[in-house]
């Protein structure tokens, strides 16, 4: 199986946390570098200063990342590392013999990263997040029909953009697949349910969610969460294990709440 690297620590606020991997600067300089022609002038033809890199790429010697073999986890309060296990595609015993190894405390913002080429000595230099080692990608030990995430919605709380699109199924599949990041919908299964009217929330996911084991898991995460025993409208996504998505992205984007990460084992 293969191995992330994983960072963990305490940002003051999420803006900052952002802020500490915010790496648009630099990629839109060699965006223009790449592609705009020579001003004939050396210092503005010239490739972009590292300087202009983020700040967890200066720390641990990265020219920059791709986001789409990274995690990035911010939590609001705090959250037992079982959740954060299960977020970031990591094994739970691991985790917590890093944690207390490292003696971790107060942890609200996490980073897992898949790049065989960053050393360990270079990872190990982050300063704004406390470098733990590697632990195993548990997303590649999950069966071949991949894994759910589900999102429930209340009509109050939906996006506009969202709203705007609820009727027409085709924009709203592009939508869904723009937020996803995905390159079509042949990635992911979207499965997709709003009724204007509430419904109660359990009776919705028994009857939308194909796989019975799945939607009573479902119930059982929501029950724990505390959320809404009504809802509008709920999103499951089916797709590989091996696909990295923004869950909180996607939630704050469509105006609904994550639940979590399901499989049928």
């Amino acid at each position: 199986m293969s191995k992330f690297h994983i960072w963990a620590g305490n940002f003051k606020s999420k803006k900052s946390f952002r802020q500490y991997l915010d790496q648009k600067s630099y990629l839109k300089a060699w965006d223009v570098y790449n592609n705009e022609p020579p001003t004939g002038n050396e210092e503005e033809d010239a490739e972009p200063d590292p300087a202009l890199r983020c700040d967890f790429c200066k720390e641990v010697n990265l020219d920059t990342y791709d986001e789409d073999f990274m995690i990035i986890k911010y939590y609001s309060k705090a959250v037992d590392i079982d959740t954060i296990a299960e977020d970031t595609l990591t094994d739970a015993d691991e985790l917590k013999k890093l944690w207390k190894k490292h003696k971790l405390k107060d942890v609200n913002a996490v980073i897992v990263y898949e790049d065989d080429d960053l050393s360990t000595k270079s990872a190990a230099k982050s300063t704004g997040l406390k470098y733990l080692g590697k632990v195993t990608n548990t997303s590649e030990s999950e069966d071949e029909t991949g894994v759910h995430y589900l999102w429930v919605g209340e009509k109050e709380t939906l996006s506009k953009k969202f709203i705007k699109h609820i009727a027409d199924e085709e924009k709203l599949l592009e939508l869904l697949i723009k937020e996803m990041r995905i390159e079509d919908e042949e990635e992911a299964d979207i499965n997709f349910y709003y009724n204007p009217k509430k419904e109660k929330l359990d009776e919705m996911l028994i009857n939308q969610v194909e796989d019975y084991n799945i939607a009573e898991k479902m119930i059982l995460k929501a029950d724990e969460m505390k959320v809404t025993t009504t809802a509008n409208c709920i999103l499951d996504i089916s797709m590989d294990a091996s696909v990295l998505i923004d869950e909180t992205r996607i939630a704050a984007a469509l105006g609904m709440k994550y639940i979590g990460r399901f499989t049928a084992k």
